[in-house]
Order: C-alpha cells, then structure tokens, then sequence
C-alpha cells in the first residue's frame, strides 16, 4: 500500500486510537515498513484465521519496535546510533528504556479492539474467502451454485454468499449493484424476499461478521431485514 492510502487509512481511525498509539506526530515520522506492518496487523485481527497468528506475532514485535525508537529518540534527545555500542546494541541506560517502551507498545496495540473499526479496511475478496473457508463455506462455481448453506463463489469481482437457506451476502462491483449498494443482504421470510443494500462497508460488514462468528443468529437478521426493506447509506 502507498503512502496516501496508508495516511488515508490512519487518519479515518478514531482519534482516540490513534492517540493510544502515539499521536500523528509519531506516524509522520514512523518509517513505511513500519507504517505497513501496523496496517498488515490491524487487517489480520479483523481478518485473519488461527493460521495467522504468528505472522501477527511478527509483525507486532516490528511495529513495537519502530515505535519503540521513535519513542527512545524523542526521550533522549539523541540520534539512536549514539545509544549503541559499536556491535550496534543499546547500552545497559538505553537498553532498560527500551524494553519498557517496546512492552508497553506492544501490549497497547495487541488490546486495541480492531475489529470495531472494520469500516476502515474494507477487506478484499481474497480476505473473505479465507475467512469464510476457515469457518466451514465451501467454494462453488456460479453454474453450480444451488444456495446450498455455507457456500460461496465468486463472480466478476463478486463475491456472493449463502448463508442459510434464507439468507445471503453479496459485495459486488459499483456498476454491478443496480442502485441497490455495493453490498447487499437478501433474506426470506414466509416466502417473501427481502434486501438491504448500502454503500457502507461498517454496515454490512458488521452484520456479516456477527453472524460468521455466531454472535447473532441467522434468524434475528432476517428479521431485521425483513422489517426494514429500504436501502442504507
């Protein structure tokens, strides 16, 4: 990701979490790799499955450490070559300041409630598709699809998910959403259909999610769409 859209990303997260990382000024001067590590991260906890959990480990002990020089520099006043030995490691004074911040970096941002800002990162189609094969949905051909439960495919940029019998997901392209939003929830109550479509990623994204994860039944939500036919913006 290139630099505006990682600024674009920063600045639209609230405030308050940016201020529990360290400000816009340390952004400004967090180097990219770091820059992109924080972004990978914060996609991973939204996203990711079990199987990412050390690549979340990684890259949480790389932007701990950015921001833990950064921090050193800013308290000492020093260039941070000038607290290394000549083998390039921090002397004992250094070194103590170091842990403390790198531990209380690291722990900041492992307790940081990402998911609560999923509007941010809207995720790719791959992303979903991961997640989705990690809770179980198998992976249709749309000339095979049958809205069988739990499965998915992919269609022009699509991606189309059947949840229930009665319920499905659907993100597709902007030319492709037909006035109805780039993200749709079809449901079906006593043989009438229903959807919800918007524009807003959080919206959908939210609803889809509590349901994926089991902390709103399939039923609740095709109430919810069933009682309320017109489209969010």
């Amino acid at each position: 990701m290139d630099t505006n859209n990682l600024d674009k990303w920063w600045y639209g997260l609230p405030e308050n979490t940016r201020q529990a990382i360290g400000n816009d000024g340390i952004w400004e001067k967090l180097d990219m790799p770091s820059r992109s590590a924080l972004h990978r991260y914060s996609r991973l906890r939204i996203y990711g499955t079990a199987k990412d959990r050390d690549e979340e480990r990684t890259l949480l002990n790389e932007i701990a450490c950015g921001l833990g020089d950064l921090a050193l520099v800013r308290k000492n006043g020093i260039a941070l070559e000038k607290m290394c030995n000549g083998n390039g490691e921090f002397y004992d004074e250094y070194q103590e300041q170091f842990d403390i911040l790198y531990d209380n970096y690291g722990h900041t941002i492992e307790n940081i409630s990402w998911p609560d800002w999923i509007g941010h990162t809207i995720p790719t189609n791959r992303e979903l598709v991961r997640l989705l094969e990690h809770h179980g949905y198998k992976r249709m051909e749309i000339d095979t699809d049958r809205r069988i439960p739990k499965t998915f495919y992919v269609f022009r940029r699509g991606l189309h998910i059947n949840a229930s019998e009665d319920l499905s997901y659907h993100i597709v392209p902007q030319q492709d959403s037909f006035g109805l939003g780039r993200f749709a929830v079809c449901a079906t109550k006593d043989g009438e259909s229903s959807q919800l479509g918007t524009d807003c990623a959080r919206l959908f994204l939210r609803r889809f999610l509590t349901f994926l994860k089991g902390e709103r039944s399939g039923k609740e939500i095709i109430d919810e769409i069933c009682n309320n036919r017109q489209t969010e913006r």
